[in-house]
């Protein structure tokens, strides 16, 4: 053949080709692993656009995996090319799937995807366009085929991907799905399948009983019917057993231009008048065409809809435009909603016409559907348009106004414009006054650009005290701009009021008084009455009606910046300002403040308003009351001070004493001038950290990321959640956070102002490892506010508190406590997670802090202070790890030690962490084993009766601590696993995690927490707050300070480094018997017991003296 017939042949076969097309996008099926070549997977049907068209299937050479990912050549499938039938050519194994999981960046392989095109096949593979390439979807199932007997009923019949078609009208009819499942059919020859579709009598689809496939009879009209509900039936019989299998069969039928626009009511003509609005682009009049097609695409939109204004006159097409507006609406058919279009097409004014012009025109528009074929296709509208002369007048001959004789410079009287000013739209009036009393000109007029009105203002304050001016008369006069046509009317303005003494030292703009009583005595720009007026708002949150100091109430503020106030800014900043809004607000669509909470007020020199909570409360006694108030609460407080001083001098000296300092003993050091550090060469030298925290926090910059920094003045700060020396948590709410609209309430970390610059470090060591995570069992970093001011860290509000105390709560109150709002200290069980735990809570719980563990361990990030405490629970009983103000990263290296001086969970450390220093994720799964057996007690204190100088010891005899009346045998192995002396026999979280579903899978019974929790008092109160408990001194000893309880327990709560006196109160004695010094864990001495404030210890001190 040569080379010209050859190219027409390609041609001849891509044109044919063009009009096939495939009735479904994507189909599906399963693949088990080691099915044998040969195994049929599915029929792709194809159907045509006419009768002469023959289908010729090809498959893509490639094989895809998730995200259209190209992964290998396609060695395993093919498809007949004149029947459709994908079948496997060689059967996919282990290895395969191991090498295209590879492939597939190292995850599990789920999906492979095919493309099938309908040939010729194109040039670019990887673009699959419906209609002519369909996508081949096949399920991994990384098992072998199963057998018969294993399978349901539907896995007989459908894939759970479900049915759905769309068939192009008016084409032959064609056969477009076969319902059985081929790989089923192989597997399972001997069980009886049949099909049938469930529909109403005349619907133009069969389904072939012998085949099984389903074809349409007629073509079909998307006019008449656009969508097919129909039903699909299976029935499977097995032995003596028969079941049947229904599920949705929905049939699209798909549109093509096969009908003309035509004039609803046969109505081509419309009228327009222009008079009074006159602006360019003010919409004349409007026409509608429909058309029983459906709305195209806005790009073929264009191409398909045209409208031409037919006419000779240049005047006319410069003039006027015709806009075209479509839009989809539906009808009802046969008792079914189609879709269709609506066409309106407005005459629209292409230039503004002068208040002269005066003309009558006809425009005619032709309207052209371009894709349909023949002259029905368009249509010719016709607009008769008539345009009136206006002329400038005032309605009356004369006007009075009033003012006040204390008026202010730029205080508003009135306004005034000419007849039917309110009607005129693109007609440019100006105004200008004439005075006819030179001596007593004291106002101005202003009109805004594109105005109507006229704005009389006080222009010289001074003139309206004169005593002689007391009527002043002025001429107004209104002139047109463009054509130059003016009125004139006369203004009489009356002066009242006697001349009132002004208050000294009052700001220029009344905008600037927060309080009332600053307000309402103090005048400013604009003021009527001489006195800046009041307004009290609502106090309802963000709210258009805010209390605010303003000139003149009925100006200021009305959302509206006029060309008074905008000429003259401080007028009115709280309807013209275009600078900085500080606190909750809503700021306007231009300027101004929309909205605002509670107090509005604005330094117009500075560009900047605030929006703050009302403080200003009435005071309830004078001066006299205050004195009287005060000399008795002093009296009351030196007569307790008294008698709490007798009464605990008499207790302590009956008391007897115990041969030890108590269960409380305190540790101690020798005095220095500041902390002492040790380098390599065991050379003692001052601590970097003590000198750097003599620097002011004020002097570190810290650099901004735009990603995460969120402006300070949308945050307003509420009630304080925890507080502590250095630092403070509080709630607060959020405005558009995250670009999510209206107010989210959040947890802000601060620090206060005698913070060091050691404090500012924790806390930013907890911003940027909060940046690298985002976990649902994480505590979610919203942002931060870094820069005009201090650090504050936006975090997720947890609403419940710490799981320690809820836990607790829980176990106190049983399961009818309906409680309040949680806090760091303090939590309670709200609505609606008011119910008793259950066995299965627990196990949610200790499964949920897992998988958020897993998650840390993954980013090789070591938490090292994994307990109750620093757990929050949210809303829905969500566990949220908290607190990584001293968690490090451990991407380049496996362990962290950190030896300085500071306080460390005993308790909760792994032999490891207590021994050598050595913090790794197998470390955290110790304290992850005590964290369940928290869990389990409901809040219990771990090792109850044991000190912490004892635990060293017996922790690395071997012992462990007993499982717990209510703790299963399953949950208690599971913890000492957690506890294995090496680490790498611990399990990994994610073990943990699967080992936790298994069990909350076998839970089903509920648990009577309050009968089961273990009666031993020592294992919830061993006389310690839930902030000294899990923490040991080791100021001098070589231990990591690690996580004194992390940021907020020991920073935010008030557990600083105290200054502990030289000796110990009483001897401490080794296990060995030995000496009383344990050298292996401190310098000179032993410092091994819970701590108390020194301050607590002091007072004890002075009265035991």
């Amino acid at each position: 053949m040569s080379v010209r017939g050859s190219a027409l042949g390609f041609l001849l076969l891509w044109e044919a080709a063009l009009g096939l097309y495939f009735p479904r996008d994507t189909y599906s099926e399963k693949l088990y692993v080691d099915q044998p070549a040969g195994t049929p997977l599915l029929y792709v049907q194809a159907l045509r656009d006419s009768q002469q068209e023959v289908p010729r299937f090809q498959l893509g050479q490639h094989l895809y995996g998730s995200y259209r990912s190209q992964l290998h050549e396609n060695l395993w499938f093919q498809i007949h090319e004149d029947t459709g039938l994908l079948y496997l050519n060689r059967s996919l194994g282990w290895k395969d799937l191991k090498s295209l999981s590879a492939l597939n960046g190292g995850y599990p392989l789920l999906n492979i995807h095919l493309h099938v095109f309908l040939s010729p096949k194109p040039f670019w593979e990887n673009e699959c366009l419906w209609p002519s390439c369909a996508k081949v979807s096949l399920s991994i199932i990384n098992t072998t085929a199963p057998t018969c007997s294993s399978l349901k009923a539907r896995e007989f019949c459908f894939l759970d991907t479900g049915l759905s078609f769309r068939i192009k009208e008016n084409k032959p009819p064609g056969t477009f799905h076969q319902f059985r499942l081929l790989p089923v059919q192989q597997l399972c020859p001997n069980i009886s399948i049949s099909y049938q579709l469930i529909a109403d009598a005349g619907v133009p689809f069969r389904c072939d009983k012998e085949s099984m496939e389903v074809s349409t009879r007629r073509p079909l009209d998307r006019e008449q019917r656009e969508k097919y509900e129909l039903m699909a039936k299976c029935t499977v019989r097995m032995e003596a057993r028969e079941v049947d299998v229904v599920v949705p069969f929905p049939v699209t039928v798909y549109d093509e231009d096969d009908t003309a626009p035509y004039l609803p009511r046969g109505i081509n003509t419309a009228d327009a008048v222009v008079e009074y609005k006159r602006k360019e682009g003010t919409i004349l009049a409007k026409l509608t065409v429909q058309d029983a097609d459906v709305t195209p695409s806005s790009g073929e939109l264009i191409r398909k809809y045209t409208n031409t204004i037919v006419t000779s006159d240049p005047w006319v097409s410069e003039s006027f435009r015709v806009d075209h507006m479509p839009n989809e609406t539906t009808v009802n058919s046969n008792g079914s909603l189609v879709r269709a279009t609506q066409h309106e097409y407005r005459l629209v004014l292409n230039r503004s016409f002068p208040i002269t012009e005066s003309r009558s025109v006809q425009v005619d528009v032709l309207v052209n559907d371009t894709d349909f074929q023949g002259p029905e296709g368009s249509l010719l509208l016709h607009f008769n348009v008539t345009i009136l002369p206006v002329s400038i007048r005032f309605q009356n001959s004369s006007y009075s106004f009033s003012v006040n004789r204390n008026a202010h410079q730029y205080a508003q009287i009135g306004k005034i414009c000419i007849e039917n000013c309110k009607e005129f739209y693109g007609v440019n009036i100006v105004y200008r006054l004439q005075s006819l009393s030179s001596n007593c000109s004291a106002l101005g007029i202003l009109t805004a650009l594109e105005e109507t009105t006229g704005h009389l203002y006080v222009n010289d304050s001074t003139v309206v005290q004169r005593p002689e001016c007391t009527e002043i008369q002025y001429t107004v006069v209104a002139l047109d701009k463009q054509s130059k046509k003016q009125a004139k009317t006369s203004i009489i303005v009356v002066v009242e009021g006697t001349i009132m003494p002004q208050e000294q030292g009052c700001p220029s703009s009344c905008a600037v008084s927060k309080r009332r009583s600053e307000c309402e005595e103090c005048g400013g720009l604009g003021t009527l009455t001489g006195k800046c007026q009041w307004r009290q708002g609502d106090g309802k949150g963000i709210t258009k009606n805010y209390s605010t100091c303003t000139p003149s109430l009925k100006t200021c503020p009305d959302g509206v910046c006029d060309t008074v106030e905008s000429r003259y800014p401080a007028i009115c900043p709280q309807d013209c300002t275009r600078g900085e809004i500080i606190g909750g607000h809503e700021r306007g669509d231009r300027r101004g403040i929309k909205a605002g909470y509670g107090i509005c007020n604005c330094f117009p020199e500075e560009k900047k308003c605030f929006c703050e909570q009302e403080d200003d409360k009435e005071a309830l006694c004078d001066d006299v009351c205050r004195t009287v108030i005060a000399g008795a609460v002093l009296l009351s407080f030196i007569i307790s001070v008294l008698l709490s001083s007798y009464f605990i001098h008499r207790y302590h000296k009956n008391s007897p004493k115990p041969p030890i300092a108590s269960a409380e003993m305190t540790f101690r050091r020798p005095a220095q001038a500041y902390p002492i550090s040790y380098s390599s060469s065991n050379v003692r030298r001052p601590s970097l950290d003590s000198l750097e925290n003599q620097v002011s926090v004020d002097t570190f910059k810290i650099p901004e990321d735009p990603k995460w920094e969120f402006p300070r003045k949308n945050l307003v700060l509420g009630k304080t959640l925890g507080e502590g020396e250095f630092g403070k948590v509080v709630k607060a709410t959020a405005f558009r956070l995250k670009g999510k609209a209206g107010y989210t309430t959040v947890a802000v970390k601060m620090l206060k102002e005698n913070a060091s610059q050691s404090e500012l470090r924790d806390l930013l060591s907890e911003f940027n490892l909060l940046k690298q995570v985002n976990h649902p069992h994480v505590i979610k970093l919203y942002g931060a506010c870094s820069q005009d001011g201090p650090l504050y860290l936006i975090v997720e509000y947890a609403k419940y508190g710490s799981l320690r105390s809820f836990l607790r709560e829980s176990r106190k109150v049983g399961p009818s406590y309906v409680g309040s709002d949680g806090n760091r200290n303090s939590s309670y069980l709200d609505n609606p997670d008011e119910r008793a735990l259950t066995m299965g809570d627990l196990i949610s719980f200790a499964w949920q802090i897992s998988r958020g563990m897993q998650y840390l361990a993954e980013m090789k990030l070591v938490h090292r202070d994994l307990a109750a405490r620093n757990v929050l629970v949210a809303e829905g009983r969500k566990m949220k790890i908290s607190d990584f103000g001293l968690s490090r990263d451990v991407y380049e290296e496996d362990s962290y030690v950190k030896r300085s001086k500071g306080r460390i969970p005993v308790k909760w450390m792994a032999i490891e962490s207590l021994f050598d220093h050595i913090y790794t994720t197998q470390s955290d799964v110790w304290s992850f084993g005590v964290l369940l057996w928290e869990i389990v007690t409901l809040g219990g204190n771990p090792y109850p009766g044991i000190a912490p100088e004892r635990l060293f010891n017996l922790l690395k005899t071997g012992y462990r601590m007993e499982r717990p009346e209510n703790c299963s045998e399953e949950m208690y192995n599971l913890m000492l696993r957690c506890w294995k002396q090496e680490p790498d026999k611990r399990p990994t979280f994610a073990e943990i995690s699967k080992e936790l579903e298994k069990m909350m899978v076998k839970s089903r019974d509920y648990l009577d927490l309050a009968a089961s929790t273990p009666s031993d008092s020592l294992l919830y109160d061993d006389g310690l707050s839930e902030e000294e408990t899990p923490l040991v001194d080791c100021n001098n000893a070589p231990l990591p300070r690690t996580l004194p309880s992390t940021w907020i327990e020991n920073k935010l709560y008030g557990m600083s480094y105290p200054n502990w006196p030289e000796e110990s109160p009483v001897p401490l004695t080794r296990f060995d018997g030995t000496n009383s010094v344990f050298s292996r864990y401190a310098n000179d001495s032993v410092y091994a017991n819970w701590m108390v404030s020194p301050s607590a210890a002091k007072f004890m001190d002075k009265f035991d003296s």
